[in-house]
């Protein structure tokens, strides 16, 4: 952390600009010794921008024309000196400066470095620092609100409000437990309770965000499903708007999974075009079909379609068992040919679920599938309700906190002692201070930001 980094700010290649970012404590010294101010301008300012152009100190070469921005910490995205050089950008010009600048004493960043130095300098707490990645990697608005409103603090500020009261639930049972014989006023055990039952409750809440949330973050993905020539690729490049799968009127054409994203209004969903499910397939057809078994189980929704020119067989009855209480949308498809279903055969499988009737071959009826799956993608939005939750990190450990805080509820009402009580509370306490970064391993760190870019 004493040394000073750099890296390529903007993706590689030609493009209008490419910024060179330095940050550490040698960042204004590196600027001084290859940037000169142009005739009549000033030199180098806190937070304003300056005209020059970088030299190489050795001959005295311009390399490029640049703005220079100083950023003095700890006003600054690493909360260190940092110096942000926006050149041409071409891949030799950015390539030259940064050699310059690593000439001078910087090293290449790592992957998420300038955000983790954010972090450890206390810029940003660990939720904020992932928030930073996961707006880069927006697919949606939905996505871009949800990052944008974590970033700016609105998950940190519900877990420090929820961690500030366990302290003070926890600050009262060590009192009790230190002053027990001294005759002091403390709160009561019923409303010690009732404090950290309803901290359990908001977690619980939080935790029930997440299927929504993992949905806004990384799309909905969703496995069509059916018997062998049912529809299921030609539904597909009507979802995607484009002849991704090849369609073709002999049964088993599909062998493998296919996936793909597509856009409806605003949110993205993953689709995955699947072997057809049936009995005694092919040896190469099995191993589609087992692939088909495996992405049927990671959906979060199945897409199950039946042929409606053709009656009930034991191949949709397999389906059926396959696919058993997974959350579903029951497609009846071919609804331009004479219809030979019966509905009512299938009554058990649909629960609460209302086929849809269509034609993957004329798109009648293909609006109300586009709308039935943007209702299932956004079925667990709560209106006005902020933040939520979207990474299984934040979710496990909420999950854990609140366990903690159920047993702590369960001793208190049992008459058990303040000391076990305690011990959870402090568990839960833990678990979000995990979630923020208040305690945290290297291994941990490592995993989050070496999934950022460079630069970043």
């Amino acid at each position: 952390m004493n040394d000073t980094i750099t890296a390529l700010a903007t993706p590689p290649g030609e493009g209008g600009l490419g910024i060179i970012r330095i940050s550490g404590k040698d960042a204004l010294t590196i600027a001084v010794a290859l940037f000169h101010s142009a005739p009549g301008k000033s030199e180098l300012t806190p937070q304003k921008v300056a005209f020059g152009e970088i030299r190489n100190p050795d001959t005295g070469q311009c390399v490029d024309e640049v703005l220079l921005t100083f950023f003095k910490a700890p006003k600054s995205y690493t909360a260190e000196d940092v110096i942000e050089i926006s050149a041409h950008g071409g891949t030799l010009i950015t390539a030259k400066i940064l050699e310059l600048v690593l000439a001078q004493g910087a090293r290449l960043a790592q992957p998420g470095e300038f955000t983790r130095r954010a972090f450890t300098n206390g810029r940003l707490d660990l939720t904020q620092a992932e928030a930073v990645a996961d707006v880069i990697e927006s697919a949606s608005d939905r996505a871009l609100n949800s990052a944008l409103s974590q970033l700016k603090g609105g998950l940190s500020r519900r877990l420090n409000t929820l961690h500030q009261n366990l302290l003070n639930a926890q600050a009262q049972l060590e009192a009790s437990i230190d002053f027990s014989e001294d005759g002091l006023t403390f709160e009561s055990r019923d409303t010690t309770q009732k404090n950290i039952q309803q901290v359990e409750q908001e977690l619980r809440g939080l935790v029930d965000t997440f299927r929504h949330g993992k949905i806004v973050r990384e799309g909905m993905r969703v496995t069509l499903v059916g018997k062998p020539n049912v529809g299921k690729s030609s539904l597909l490049n009507a979802l995607l708007q484009q002849d991704r799968a090849i369609v073709t009127p002999i049964a088993g054409t599909t062998r493998d999974t296919l996936e793909e994203r597509a856009r409806i209004k605003d949110i993205h969903i993953v689709i995955i075009d699947s072997a057809g499910l049936r009995d005694n397939p092919e040896v190469i057809e099995e191993q589609g079909i087992q692939r088909t078994r495996a992405s049927l189980e990671k959906a979060d929704l199945a897409l199950v379609i039946f042929d409606a020119s053709e009656p009930l067989d034991d191949n949709d009855k397999l389906l059926m068992k396959e696919v058993g209480d997974k959350p579903k949308l029951v497609v009846l498809n071919k609804s331009d040919l004479p219809s030979a279903w019966q509905s009512d055969q299938i009554q058990n499988f649909l629960v609460e679920e209302h086929p849809l009737t269509l034609s993957a071959k004329t798109l009648n009826g293909f609006g109300a599938l586009q709308e039935a799956l943007y209702q299932k993608a956004t079925s667990g939005e709560r209106a006005g309700e902020s933040p939520i939750i979207t990474r299984e990190r934040h979710r496990d450990h909420l999950q854990q906190a609140a366990h903690s805080l159920h047993n702590a509820v369960n001793s208190l009402s049992e008459g058990l002692s303040e000391e076990l009580v305690a011990v959870d509370v402090s568990l839960a306490m833990d678990h979000l201070g995990i979630i923020l970064g208040k305690t945290f391993e290297e291994d941990l760190l490592d995993k989050i930001f070496g999934q950022f870019c460079i630069g970043k």
